[in-house]
């Protein structure tokens, strides 16, 4: 599953400075984009062409995200963008309206219009209406007394464990500066969702912790692999030793790149993926103990031949042979972004 979007650069001939400046800018916003499957067999060749899902009729749905619960149906989180015309920009932000983006480089403005899950029964033939999540607590409304934050969003793994579905979000409380993480709880299979607790927060208003990724430990300990934003890139985690409810302080890890997707290995190890938006650009891993207590060898190199910055949001399987399979996207010099897998097989 990804989302599929409109990339018209590739309209453009030119060389000139100003003509590569624009292939290179990192815009990820789109009034049209919508999420879209294709199937693969496990030798990696095409079931089926690209089919989008239906769509959101109201706003513009980011990246998917996806989950096998134990009764054998599909979770798929993910989040939208409600867009916003330029002539309306004044007066909303009057209101108190938080606008993302410009008309200048993403077409028009954008509200967050909230996070969102859907489920399948029949192996991703067919899907849910779009249910939002309940409002975040704490955060202002979207749109002042008019549509609350939903949820946040969503950019990082669920994790089903006792039961439960935890779903990560991120978003920004209205007394706060910085982005935190958050979580939401399903106890009947993704059909309605609560709010649990933050997972993690700076207090001293500096770093966004964002776009959360979740791992279960064993037992009731589970542990968040998290972005760190207006900071220098590192890895940040969390451990919850009681499904989430309460978290631990977060601390800084010794990788740099994201957003990080956590896998746990057969052997009982975890490999950790991620973007790397510094030369040379490209998408990186690494193994960790089973607890994620420390780093094991070193940091595996997987592509470093990206164009731009404009690359990553990994995401890992394990395949039957014990090989990795990491998809993620990734732009090269004709400046259009596209969904790639690297096959690798680990120390």
């Amino acid at each position: 599953m990804f989302r599929r979007a409109r990339d018209s650069r590739w309209l453009i001939d030119a060389d000139d400075e100003a003509s590569i400046q624009i292939k290179q800018q990192v815009d990820h916003i789109d009034s049209r984009s919508q999420l879209t499957k294709r199937l693969f067999d496990l030798n990696l060749q095409p079931l089926s062409e690209a089919e989008p899902l239906s769509i959101n009729p109201e706003a513009a749905d980011q990246d998917a995200c996806l989950l096998v619960l134990s009764n054998k149906d599909i979770l798929l989180s993910s989040f939208s963008w409600y867009p916003i015309h330029s002539r309306l920009s004044q007066p909303l932000k009057k209101q108190g309206v938080s606008l993302y983006g410009h008309p200048d480089i993403t077409g028009c403005y954008y509200v967050l219009w909230g996070g969102f899950t859907r489920l399948s029964s029949d192996q991703g033939q067919s899907w849910s209406k779009h249910q939002y999540l309940p409002p975040l607590p704490g955060a202002r409304d979207a749109i002042p007394d008019k549509r609350p934050y939903y949820g946040g969003a969503i950019r990082g793994q669920a994790i089903e464990v006792n039961g439960e579905i935890l779903l990560p979000t991120y978003g920004r409380l209205e007394k706060d500066k910085i982005s935190s993480s958050h979580l939401y709880v399903s106890k009947d299979k993704g059909r309605s969702w609560s709010y649990r607790a933050i997972i993690a927060q700076d207090q001293q208003q500096v770093l966004d912790l964002n776009e959360p990724s979740l791992l279960s430990l064993g037992g009731d300990r589970i542990m968040a692999f998290i972005r760190n934003t207006r900071g220098n890139d590192h890895l940040v985690t969390a451990i919850s030793d009681d499904c989430g409810h309460h978290w631990a302080q977060w601390q800084e890890r010794d990788v740099i790149g994201h957003p990080t997707h956590p896998l746990k290995l057969s052997d009982g190890r975890i490999f950790i993926c991620y973007g790397f938006r510094h030369e040379p650009y490209g998408i990186r891993g690494h193994l960790m103990d089973g607890q994620g207590e420390k780093l094991l060898g070193d940091e595996i190199i997987i592509r470093d031949d990206g164009f731009c910055a404009d690359v990553g949001y990994p995401w890992a399987i394990e395949m039957p042979d014990g090989k990795v399979l990491v998809a993620y996207y990734f732009t090269q010099d004709d400046g259009i972004r596209h969904i790639a897998a690297s096959l690798i097989e680990l120390p």
